[in-house]
């Protein structure tokens, strides 16, 4: 692992550009697109688990609906969103037990510029 002087800041107006424009890279790694490779933990046909491909700690597990949804909140039904919350559950219990972490973290991101 490199020295941290040596990591570049990331570039978040990139990042922005390729989010808005780019595919979106969970339904590319869900199609089995070249480039969007992850390891898959869980997947039910409605929902699906994997690896980080950049994990941040051990166990970094992303819990995905297996269609497309840009908000969780607005864009599943009431028992849709509580599915998908037995899932991470589920899927944070099987990662606990292969890990062992002294803590279980839930983050839920999501990203807005200051204009939308």
């Amino acid at each position: 692992m490199g020295d941290l002087a040596d990591r570049v800041p990331m570039d978040l107006a990139a990042y922005e550009h390729r989010v808005r424009s780019g595919r979106c890279f969970i339904c590319a790694f869900l199609a089995g697109e070249p480039g969007y490779e992850h390891e898959l933990v869980y997947d039910d046909g409605v929902y699906a688990a994997f690896l980080s491909r950049y994990p941040t700690q051990p166990g970094y597990t992303l819990v995905v609906p297996c269609r497309h949804v840009e908000d969780v909140v607005r864009d599943l039904a009431p028992d849709e969103y509580l599915a998908l919350q037995a899932v991470v559950h589920r899927v944070a219990s099987a990662v606990g037990e292969v890990t062992q972490p002294e803590r279980t973290y839930l983050l839920s991101l999501g990203f807005r510029t200051a204009g939308g």
